[in-house]
């Protein structure tokens, strides 16, 4: 079936939103309690819910969220606000220690931030392993660029993993105790919190699916059976409408908007699959769901009787990435050419901890898991607001300057397993493109231009595993410390503050996979945006 491009455009506009209609300043407000669910400590809710509510709001709103520490336990919470740039509000970025204090038992944390940018969003907890079930969704809508297409009524899809039967604290413990104790794989893939999503469609319309990737660990792809998607929003950027596409790979922290063209029939069933792929998945941890048509289809008890998608394999997702990336719409979000003001080189690895019993991530040499700030009793961002750099981490902190063009290169390396593993890095309060990949080695003196001109801005990207990965045959202990490829990003240093960029997999960043970017403190402002 031939679709026009013109159904898929959204209407754009291209001048931004920038004031509020009649210059009233709309405010939204949530109130969040962080919860156990029936007292087991391995499952958060968010207001008795998993996902999470919605936030929904117009851009450049002031959003307002009172997150209250309702857990039985001594544990701290944080929400990070994940793809919102917190310009000038880099306090409310939500990271324990970094951007504020922890939300202690029984207290609650009033964030207070300007919708901004337009698009897709998630927020998570930012403490431990708890964003396994404490997460949500945030959809900022731009009244300016109203998509031409009903969004489904069910809302986002959200993919989350779980553990069956793991214990989420001990799990914790596990990660940084000597000996080290791995608890495995997920059990399960997740939409929406369900093993069995059912996503109610009618005949011939064209819909908005909002695409989440809420895993704690797992990279999926997922796909529709005999209905192929347009992706038309990346990380909540616009990009050149990419159509046709039988699915898509989601890693943690990313969000993708995509169009589907329903059937003209009225009555039917077809799986929706997500299925992990970058790790030995368990077996049984895909998840399939259902597209139906029309209430009164009846949904088999065995869905291994329906057809399922066509999902791309590791090979594929490589070279998809490397050669069909997706592009910016707009063409005030074309990225700088030429050579960048300065270039930073991580080198991230897996080694033992002194004893050579535990296990941490590095990079360049440092790990920096968050037990190292628990003493400070104010956040390292208020600290430099005032002057004081005394408690800086120095080993992880990378310096930006006022409106640098940066270029951030993050080498793969083998881990003590002989894998090579691939990293799904967020950057705080910032977009960048992605620049370009290689394998093996990155040669700073090579690679000076990039694969292509106009890549999209994103806050996630895939850092692949080029070599040594889990289904190669040459895996062995003895490569450990090998390269296995490198991801180039760029960036505009355009936001003063103190953001951490970080491995997106949960058990990484907890075991030390994180730096800071101190950022044009000279021009570091906090502003606190009124409630009322």
């Amino acid at each position: 079936m031939t679709i026009s491009y013109s159904i898929f455009f959204l209407l754009i506009s291209l001048f931004s939103l920038t004031e509020a209609v009649n210059g009233v300043i709309n405010r939204h407000e949530y109130n969040f309690t962080i919860t156990y669910a029936r007292n087991i400590t391995s499952v958060l809710l968010i207001n008795n819910q998993f996902p999470g509510p919605t936030i929904r709001v117009n851009v450049d709103d002031i959003v307002i969220v009172h997150v209250h520490n309702a857990l039985q336990s001594m544990e701290d919470v944080t929400i990070h606000f994940h793809g919102i740039l917190q310009r000038q509000t880099p306090q409310m970025d939500g990271v324990g220690f970094v951007t504020q204090m922890p939300i202690r038992n029984g207290q609650t944390f009033t964030y207070v931030f300007h919708a901004y940018p337009a698009g897709t969003h998630i927020y998570h907890s930012h403490v431990g392993l708890q964003a396994v079930t404490a997460f949500g969704t945030i959809i900022i809508d731009d009244p300016e660029r109203p998509w031409e297409a009903v969004e489904v009524s069910s809302g986002p899809i959200m993919f989350s993993d779980y553990w069956e039967g793991v214990d989420r604290l001990a799990q914790e413990a596990g990660l940084l105790q000597s000996p080290f104790k791995w608890e495995g794989e997920p059990s399960y893939i997740f939409m929406n919190g369900q093993r069995n999503f059912v996503l109610n469609v009618e005949p011939n319309r064209f819909y908005l699916l909002r695409l989440i990737g809420g895993t704690s660990l797992s990279t999926i792809v997922f796909g529709i059976a005999e209905h192929t998607m347009t992706v038309v929003e990346v990380d909540g950027k616009l990009i050149v409408p990419k159509p046709n596409m039988t699915s898509i790979e989601i890693a943690s922290g990313q969000r993708y908007a995509v169009m589907i063209e329903t059937k003209n029939q009225n009555t039917g069933v077809f799986a929706m699959q997500a299925s992990i792929r970058w790790r030995v998945a368990a077996v049984n941890s895909s998840c399939i769901g259902i597209l139906r048509y029309g209430l009164q289809s009846s949904i088999p008890s065995d869905k291994s009787s329906l057809n399922l998608p066509i999902l791309s394999n590791e090979t594929e997702l490589f070279i998809f990435s490397y050669s069909e990336r997706y592009r910016t719409l707009l063409e005030s979000e074309k990225m700088p050419q030429g050579r960048a003001d300065i270039e930073i080189i991580l080198h991230t690895g897996q080694e033992n901890t002194a004893d050579g019993k535990g296990i941490r991530w590095l990079t360049n040499n440092a790990t920096f898991d968050m037990v190292r700030l628990n003493n400070l009793s104010t956040s390292l961002l208020m600290d430099l607001y005032h002057g004081n750099e005394q408690n800086l981490p120095n080993d992880i902190i990378y310096t930006l300057q006022h409106n640098q063009l940066v270029d951030i290169i993050i080498q793969n390396t083998v881990a003590l397993n002989g894998i090579c593993e691939s990293h799904p890095m967020h950057m705080h309060g910032h977009k960048f493109w992605i620049h370009s990949y290689g394998t093996e080695m990155y040669d700073s003196t090579e690679n000076i231009w990039p694969d292509i001109h106009d890549p999209v801005l994103r806050d996630s990207l895939m850092v692949y595993a080029t070599s040594y990965a889990y289904y190669f045959p040459n895996r062995n202990v003895t490569n450990h410390r090998k390269p296995c490829g490198w991801a180039k990003l760029r960036m505009i240093a355009n936001n003063p503050g103190l953001w951490m960029f970080h491995c997106h997999i949960g058990a990484h960043s907890f075991m030390g996979m994180n730096v800071l970017l101190k950022e044009d403190i000279e021009h570091l402002s906090m502003v606190y945006l009124s409630q009322n």
